[in-house]
């Protein structure tokens, strides 16, 4: 290892991204912790009685609340829409800018068209330039900047916005070797196992990012929006696969069917004699094979 510097860089990446982790963890505890106090303390919803609290119960009790103890100082009544507008505020940005095809996700191709190219972290980038990053919109978490506010500023910060979006361009194009490490270490961490455990995954169907920011309604908690992609899953899924390729289709059972008789002969010889499992790779070309397999099918 001391010889190969590229296998000490790996290592370097793999421990800060663990500890990245564990720090975030340990964050999220004491997040998690104080929420659970609120529960308990403020809105007299004890743990184990949760569960069979529906959220508009949790929010009713919320505006209670706030007509007894005045948690926010800017209006003395509170609404569920403010609720709403305080928790999805970002969110209600984000898909306003997709609906109205505010964000350059949409990209011409040579041969295939037009091409809808939004990643987490092309999201992750938007909202460190329009919501919480250096020079962001935002004061906070729920306030504008009072100079956004001003139609006379709008030329002077349209070309600052373009600065800092220049800025965080050759940010990442300076960290991309470090960012494929650490996307291919984030898959590799995640993924793994469940590749493993449930190789069907690599084939199954699901909401895209940006399907899941057009579809989404304004003031739609996450919750909302996913037990209502969740009812579209089945007529979306048969929808889908009514654009069949017949090409594709004779491709992958012709590969599914000599990964199949490979698969065979292998399991069968260890079944015979259990050296095989000794040679070189044996288990991993078992393992590649049954995955194709599941895939192609």
């Amino acid at each position: 290892i001391q010889e190969n510097s590229w296998i000490i860089f790996l290592l370097i990446m793999a421990a800060i991204f663990w500890i990245y982790r564990l720090v975030k963890v340990f964050c999220n505890i004491l997040s998690y912790w104080e929420i659970r106090q609120f529960y308990i303390k403020a809105l007299k919803i004890k743990m184990d009685e949760l569960c069979n609290f529906t959220w508009q119960e949790v929010q009713d009790r919320l505006i209670s609340l706030q007509r007894e103890q005045q948690m926010c100082i800017h209006k003395k009544e509170l609404t569920e829409l403010d609720i709403y507008h305080r928790i999805l505020r970002f969110k209600n940005y984000m898909v306003a800018m997709i609906n109205k095809s505010l964000l350059p996700v949409h990209l011409q191709l040579p041969l295939l068209g037009n091409v809808v190219f939004l990643t987490q972290g092309l999201k992750y980038n938007f909202e460190l330039i329009l919501f919480w990053g250096p020079g962001s919109l935002f004061q906070n978490k729920w306030n504008l900047h009072p100079k956004y506010k001003r139609s006379g500023n709008r030329l002077e910060l349209a070309q600052k916005l373009s600065r800092v979006i220049l800025l965080i361009g050759l940010a990442n194009l300076l960290l991309c070797p470090f960012i494929l490490v650490w996307q291919v270490l984030y898959a590799f961490f995640s993924y793994t196992e469940v590749i493993r455990r449930e190789p069907g995954s690599l084939g199954a169907r699901r909401w895209s990012l940006f399907g899941r920011l057009y579809l989404r309604h304004f003031n739609e908690l996450n919750h909302e929006l996913h037990g209502r992609l969740g009812r579209g899953y089945k007529p979306t899924s048969k929808y889908m696969n009514s654009f069949t390729s017949p090409l594709l289709t004779v491709l992958a059972k012709n590969v599914a069917f000599f990964s199949g008789s490979v698969l065979a002969v292998l399991i069968a010889l260890t079944v015979y004699d259990e050296d095989v499992l000794t040679v070189q790779h044996i288990l991993t070309v078992i393992t590649v094979l049954g995955v194709v397999i599941t895939i192609t099918r």
